[in-house]
Order: C-alpha cells, then structure tokens, then sequence
C-alpha cells in the first residue's frame, strides 16, 4: 500500500469517527413531540394557574395599592391639613412675636425714656441737694448771726441795764452836783476845762520817762492833767497825761524823787492849770 492509500484510508477513519458522532448527536437531540407538546401543555397550563395567581395577586396589590393610596391621600389631607393648622399656627406665633417684639421695643423705649428721665431727676436731685445744701449753710449761717444778735441784743440788754443805772446815777449825781454847784454860787456854764476830777487809780507799767496808770477818759482824766504817784502816803513823783483811752492814760513824768514801781498809787492834783 502506497503513501496515498494510507492518506484515503486514515481520511475515512476520521470520516467515520466523525459520521458515527453526528448520529449519536442526533439521536441524543431526538425528542418525542408529543410528549413534548404533554409537556407543553401541562407547563402552560401551570403557567395559566400561575399567571392566574398572580393576576389575583396584582389585583389585590393594585387593591391595596389603591387603599394605600387613598390611606396616603387621606394622609396627605390630614398632613396637609397639620400643615395648614400649623402654618396657621405659625402664622399666629409669629404675629404674637412681633407683638412681643413691638412690645419690647416700646419697653425699651420706655426703659430709654424712663433711664433719660432719671438722669434728668437725678440731677434735678442733685441740684436740689447743692441747693438745700445752700440753704442749710445760710441756715446755719443765719443762726449763727441770728444768735450772734441774740448774744448782741442779751449784752445790749445788759449794757441798757448798766446806763440806765449809771444813768439813775448821773442823774442823782446831777442833782448833787446842781445842789453844791448852789452851795458854792457856780453854774453849770462855770469853766472847769482844765479842773482834774478827784480820782484814785494805779501805775500799771513804767517807762523810762512815762508811766501808764489805771485811770482814763472814763474816769475824766484829760490830757494837760497832773497826776502824783505815792506809796504808803510817800511823794514819789509827778507826770502830765498825754494821752487818753477810756480806761488808761500815759503821762510823762515831770519829777521824780524816787523810783517808780507797778502797783504805785497814782491821783490827780487838784489845781488849775
């Protein structure tokens, strides 16, 4: 056998192998239809029941879909029916805060203006205080003056006291003195400058050339005025006044025959000058 009959007969065992599967394939792939159409039959026949099923089953879900809508719808209505009472409510929340806030603002204002009109109070208040401050000071014042016076007017009393006695006096010492001015043949015209009253007084200071005695224009010691200084009835010296105060005189010594001390007796000598 040739190199080509070896080709032809390996093609025809292929050939075969291959011829022999195709038959198993196709008696593997052959059916009986009528079992098949059974089958067929039967399937459709479940997938009726089937579809049957689940048509009830959609149309209780459509059912209760449609309940659910309308429980949504009813929902929705009370839903929108909250949303309105609360819209509503909002509404009347919100016009009461802008009540509150108006009323606040007039609170504030009312605070500002009341602040405003104690800051005016206060410093009326003030001003009052500097002013009746014022007032007590010139009270006090006028209290102090007032008693000042009362002091002045107790004293002026005492004084008006005092002159009405001298006064009772000059007037018994004015009769006395008409009735020696009668006794000696004198008026009351009689010149009596230069006369020194009979007066009594002491030395209260000693200078080198005056003395200062205890007797004055009170006593009417006058300037021109000889006075004599004594001790235990001893002359000791004598000085002119020169110069005058109600209730002191200063003289300047004339003589001296012995030393001057405080306490000296001092009286005036009666003689015209």
């Amino acid at each position: 056998m040739n190199l080509v009959g070896k080709i032809f007969t390996v093609l025809i065992l292929i050939m075969s192998i291959l011829f022999m599967g195709f038959a198993m394939m196709v008696y593997a792939t052959h059916r009986n239809w009528k079992e098949l159409a059974t089958q067929k039959q039967s399937d459709l026949t479940t997938l009726r029941s089937t579809n049957d099923e689940l048509s009830d089953k959609i149309e209780q879900q459509k059912n209760a879909l449609a309940h659910e809508r309308a429980a949504r719808r009813m929902a929705l209505a009370r839903l929108d029916s909250q949303v309105q009472e609360k819209q509503q409510q909002f509404e009347a929340k919100n016009q009461q805060y802008n009540e509150l806030l108006a009323k606040e603002r007039a609170a504030t204002d009312a605070v500002l203006n009341a602040q405003r009109q104690l800051e005016q109070v206060t410093a009326q208040i003030k001003t009052l205080e500097d002013e009746v401050r014022t007032a007590r000071n010139d009270r006090d014042q006028q209290f102090m003056r007032v008693t000042e016076l009362t002091d002045q007017v107790h004293q002026a009393e005492g004084v008006k006291r005092i002159l009405e006695q001298r006064l009772q006096k000059i007037n018994e010492d004015f009769a006395a003195a008409t009735t020696v001015l009668k006794a000696h043949d004198l008026t009351i015209n009689s010149p009596v400058d230069n006369v020194p009253p009979k007066v009594l007084g002491q030395v209260v200071a000693v200078g080198r050339d005056s003395i200062e005695v205890s007797i004055g224009e009170d006593d009417g010691v006058k300037p021109g005025h000889t006075i004599v200084v004594s001790r235990n009835d001893k002359y000791l010296a004598r000085a002119e006044i020169t110069r005058v105060t109600p209730d002191r005189a200063v003289g300047r010594i004339q003589y001296r025959n012995a030393p001057i001390q405080e306490g000296d007796r001092v009286q005036t000598k009666a003689e015209i000058r």
